[in-house]
């Protein structure tokens, strides 16, 4: 897999960088993120590069992200049909709410892409949907850019697995701490509003 990413960034250039990170917004399943880190190594960007390239890099992948956004989008009625419409709606306010900062903290993970779906099932406004997934994928695209271009590749992409792996965790602890606060809180309170 690694010497086909080299050889497709070799012939491809700067625009292998961009398709890469093009289909990976549109949520194919596909390493942009090792193609990104694979870009900087091969290229051994300076600084001002790194910054360049991450950044029309980000515009690129925040295009793109409106495309699994708008899918989400045409899926609302047909979920509202399927499932409890109240529930949907709840979970639409929840993520208007609470989860819409998802949107830029998820893009560094292997889920940041699904996020769009449910930005656009909870009908987040586009602009802040774009600004949002630029926020987030801008210094995502930068970091690999920059550690692509001053490392060792082997060890940048085992640091860059362990760290998905470990934002990963961290996310589903604090959904089930969150979780059981809330159970807990809907408990004490139907414990205090029943009659003695």
């Amino acid at each position: 897999m690694l010497q086909y990413i080299l050889d497709m960034i070799n012939e491809l250039g700067l625009w292998g960088l961009f398709i890469s990170l093009a289909v990976e917004a549109s949520s194919v399943p596909f390493p942009g993120g090792l193609v990104t880190l694979t870009f900087g190594y091969i290229l051994n960007l300076t600084f001002l590069e790194v910054l360049l390239y991450g950044f029309l890099g980000g515009a690129v992948y925040s295009l793109f992200s409106l495309i699994p956004y708008g899918v989400g989008y045409k899926l609302e009625d047909k979920l509202k049909q399927k499932m409890n419409k109240k529930k949907v709606e709840k979970a639409q306010r929840w993520f208007k709410e609470f989860g819409v900062w998802t949107i830029a903290f998820a893009r560094p993970l292997g889920i940041g892409n699904y996020i769009s779906y449910i930005a656009g099932i909870s009908k987040v406004g586009v602009w802040k949907f774009q600004s949002l997934t630029l926020l987030g994928i801008l210094p995502w695209t930068i970091g690999m850019l920059w550690l692509g271009s001053v490392g060792n590749l082997k060890s940048v992409k085992k640091f860059m697995e362990d760290f998905q792996l470990y934002i990963l965790l961290l996310l589903i602890i604090t959904g089930a701490v969150y979780w059981f606060y809330r159970r807990h809180k809907k408990r004490a309170s139907y414990y205090q509003s029943e009659p003695t």
